[in-house]
């Protein structure tokens, strides 16, 4: 489940870069500003997300 803080945090980050970026990417930026110490976790997500991508 997603932070709402942080989902509410990424929002902007997505806006403010353009079509570029991704809510899951915003999404993690977002966290790891807040929480660097979760780089793992963090990236995890966009690893999952690119794993799904290519099946």
């Amino acid at each position: 489940m997603l932070a709402p803080r942080t989902t509410w945090q990424a929002r902007p980050l997505a806006a403010d870069f353009g079509e570029g970026m991704d809510a899951r990417t915003a999404w993690v930026m977002a966290r790891l500003a807040r929480h660097p110490d979760e780089h793992g976790y963090a990236t995890g997500h966009l690893e999952d997300d690119r794993a799904g991508a290519a099946d």
